[in-house]
């Protein structure tokens, strides 16, 4: 993909959380084990999340992870970009050192195309609408 694993974790957590009821705390161990993450990456995941405003954490018996509603409106880049940095591979889809519009490699036009195509999905698409199109059946998947 175009994002590392953190980026991907950061994304399927963050959808777990937006498909749950709205004042549910969700403790990081349940999304670990519903979405398949490694607990302690998932942690650090989680807290800087937690820095960029993107999930409430509470501490204590009975707390947990929740969404905001400023990640809730957030797009998916967004939430991708705070937690790794710019997702979007610029680099050569071949490798070569030297590639641009002057002196393309052969798969220079379809690779531009392509990551455009990708960085316009996921940065106008929210969270709440990506998390509302999820099905019972996708759910019961993980």
């Amino acid at each position: 993909m175009i994002y590392t694993k953190t980026g991907e974790y950061a994304i399927r957590a963050i959808l777990f959380l937006a498909r749950q009821p709205k004042e549910a705390l969700i403790m990081s161990s349940e999304i670990a084990e519903k979405e398949d993450i490694p607990a302690h990456y998932l942690a650090k995941i989680l807290q800087r999340m937690a820095k960029y405003g993107y999930v409430d954490s509470f501490k204590g018996r009975g707390g947990g992870f929740k969404i905001t509603e400023f990640a809730k409106k957030s797009s998916i880049l967004e939430i991708v970009e705070r937690v790794e940095g710019p997702v979007i591979n610029l680099k050569c889809i071949t490798g070569l050192k030297e590639c641009d519009e002057e002196n393309p490699c052969p798969l220079h036009e379809e690779w531009a195309e392509l990551r455009n195509r990708i960085y316009n999905l996921i940065s106008s698409r929210t969270v709440q609408e990506v998390a509302e199109e999820y099905t019972p059946t996708l759910q019961k998947l993980k």
